[in-house]
C-alpha cells in the first residue's frame, strides 16, 4: 500500500534573505542631485542675453527734452530711481554735470549699490550710458531721440550679457518685466514734465459773474 506524498511546505524566507531597504537620506540626496541637474540643464537652454526697449512720443524738440536726460542730477525728477520709491536711497556725482564723463552713483541698503556713467551725449540724438549693479554684468543703455512731425520719440534701451552664470539666466526672465515697467514709467514722467515746461502760459483769470471788465488807465499826460 503506497502512502500518500508527503506534503511540501512552502520554504519560509528568513530576515536575512529579504533584499535590503535603500534608507530615506539616500534617495533624498538622489532626488536633490536630480533636481540640481534639471535646473543646471533649464539654465542652460536659457538666453544669455536681454533687451528691454520702450518708446514714447514727446510734443517738445530733442533739446528741450535733453535737458532732462543729459543732466544726471535730474534724473530723479522723472525716473522712478527715487526717494519718493526707495526712501533709504542716495545718490553721489563724480565727473561733469553732464556730457560724457558724468558718473551717477547710488547706494541703497535695500536694494544695493552700483553706477550709471555717461559714455555718448548729442542734445540732438540722446545719450548712451552704462549702468552696473553689484554682483550683476554691466547693462548697456540709450535713450535716443527721434524728431518727428508729431514731436519727438523718445526711445529707452537696456540691454546686456547673462554670461554663463544659471542663477543669471533665471534672472534673465525678469529683466523684461522689471526694468520694463520702470522704463514705461520713467517715460510718461518725462512726457508730463517735459511737456508741461513748454505749455504757453495760461490766459489771465476770468472776471467772475457780475464783474465788469475795466480798461486800463491811459499813462499819465497821454490825451491830455
Amino acid at each position: 500500500m503506497n502512502e500518500p506524498p508527503a506534503e511540501s511546505n512552502p520554504a519560509v524566507e528568513s530576515p536575512g534573505d529579504a533584499a535590503p531597504k535603500t534608507p530615506i537620506w539616500r534617495i533624498a540626496l538622489i532626488a536633490a542631485g536630480v533636481l540640481v541637474m534639471l535646473f543646471l540643464v533649464v539654465a542652460y537652454l536659457l538666453p544669455d542675453s536681454y533687451r528691454i526697449e520702450r518708446s514714447i512720443v514727446i510734443d517738445a524738440p530733442p533739446e528741450e527734452i535733453h535737458a532732462y536726460v543729459g543732466h544726471l542730477k535730474r534724473w530723479p525728477e522723472w525716473t522712478v530711481w527715487n526717494t519718493e520709491k526707495y526712501p533709504n536711497l542716495r545718490y553721489e556725482y563724480e565727473g561733469p554735470e553732464s556730457g560724457v564723463g558724468a558718473r551717477q552713483i547710488w547706494n541703497d541698503p535695500d536694494t544695493g549699490s552700483g553706477y550709471l556713467e555717461v559714455t555718448q551725449s548729442d542734445p540732438q540724438e540722446g545719450i548712451v550710458y552704462t549702468m552696473a549693479f553689484e554682483g550683476f554684468e554691466p547693462l548697456e543703455g540709450s535713450i535716443l531721440y527721434d524728431q518727428q512731425e508729431t514731436g519727438t520719440e523718445v526711445t529707452w534701451l537696456g540691454e546686456g550679457n547673462l554670461g554663463s552664470n544659471p542663477i543669471g539666466r533665471y534672472f534673465g526672465l525678469m529683466m523684461e518685466s522689471m526694468i520694463g515697467a520702470d522704463y514705461e514709467q520713467g517715460l510718461s514722467q518725462l512726457k508730463a514734465k517735459v511737456e508741461a515746461k513748454t505749455e504757453p502760459p495760461e490766459n489771465p483769470a476770468l472776471p467772475t459773474e457780475g464783474e465788469e471788465l475795466t480798461e486800463p488807465e491811459p499813462p499819465a499826460g497821454e490825451g491830455e
